[in-house]
């Protein structure tokens, strides 16, 4: 079967395209907020001086009038100690403590409202171990704008409930946070249905070849079968790799039948192609989801992760995680997230 005749059938198996956040940047901030309304801002390293900082300053707030309020630090290097003391604009603002099964030092949520204000409102920050030792500087460069606009984004800015641009009208202004998609997906079967079959050599071979794949000597080839569902299979076949990003071909057998995996959200570098694309991928079974994980470089302070889930037909989005700045940040901004709902077939 040729790869036009597999497009065409992956095209008649087209799904409705997940509505996914954006993540984006103000000067040394990077901010997203996913399809449910949370958002996140975070300081980066300034261009051109990876390393500058020792953390990333960060704040997190749900949808919603009510929604959760949080602000920390994120250490990029060993934990210096249970607390991190903030000083913006040469003033102590506040000491974040470790919190346990976290990767934050936390601030006290009774403080970050007024917090969040002196830091979009700041012009430097330093941090300081327990000892009083500096752990280096954090750029508030863009912070204001970050901020604001994540109370762009809720339409909370005007009323009590915002940081930034406070104003006085009612917390009831803001709206509620918007549902999130329940995806009905199915569970991966027991050893009992047997192990998935990856395709002939050949066959591997010949989509290979059609699709002009660079393959690498020092990267072994990839043709693996995973079983997904009772009757369906997954088949990864590599088409080429470099130092850090290795990409597969994903297609699904059913009844005997293959044809490209169908996905409702781009995969790969995003350029639509058939058969889908993607980057380091992994099936965990445990679990039920499959994977891909591509890094704008090699430390992982940029790029894309996806997880999605089988749901009988095609593999749904359930969460996103951005990062397009490749300064500093190993943790990626949450731009769409899902429910699952696991269904016997």
């Amino acid at each position: 079967m040729t790869l036009a005749i597999l497009a065409l059938a992956a095209a008649l198996a087209a799904v409705p395209d997940a509505e996914i956040g954006e993540e984006t940047s103000f000067g040394d901030w990077a901010v997203g907020c996913d399809n449910g309304l949370a958002c996140e801002a975070l300081s980066l390293d300034p261009e051109d001086e990876i390393g500058y900082s020792s953390a990333s300053l960060t704040v997190q707030r749900g949808a919603g009038p009510d929604g959760y309020y949080r602000a920390g630090l994120r250490m990029f290097e060993d934990n210096p100690g249970n607390s991190i003391a903030l000083h913006i604009d040469g003033e102590l603002a506040a000491t974040a403590t470790a919190s346990p099964g976290s990767e934050l030092h936390h601030f006290d949520p009774a403080i970050v409202p007024h917090l969040v204000w002196r830091i979009a409102n700041g012009s430097s920050a330093e941090i300081f171990d327990a000892e009083g030792g500096s752990l280096g500087p954090i750029s508030l460069s863009g912070s204001y704008a970050a901020l604001l606009y994540i109370e762009d984004r809720q339409q909370r800015a005007g009323t009590v409930t915002a940081s930034v641009v406070i104003g006085d009208e009612p917390e009831s202004r803001v709206p509620p946070a918007p549902a999130l998609p329940m995806i009905a997906a199915m569970p991966t079967p027991g050893s009992e249905e047997g192990p998935a079959q990856a395709l002939s050599l050949a066959e591997a071979n010949a989509i290979r070849d059609e699709a002009q794949c660079y393959e690498d000597e020092d990267n072994p080839r990839r043709n693996e079968a995973f079983r997904i569902a009772h009757d369906t299979e997954l088949i990864l076949i590599s088409c080429g790799g470099g130092a850090y990003n290795f990409s597969d071909f994903a297609f699904v057998r059913q009844g005997g039948g293959l044809r490209p995996a169908t996905f409702d959200a781009p995969t790969g570098w995003g350029e639509g192609t058939v058969p889908p694309v993607l980057v380091n991928a992994w099936w965990d079974a445990e679990s039920g989801v499959l994977g891909s994980y591509m890094k704008g470089r090699g430390i992982g302070d940029c790029g894309t992760a996806q997880s999605f889930v089988w749901d009988g037909s095609a593999f749904r989005l359930t969460e996103q995680r951005v990062m397009n700045n490749c300064r500093g940040s190993l943790h990626w901004i949450t731009v769409y997230r899902a429910n699952i709902r696991w269904v016997e077939p």
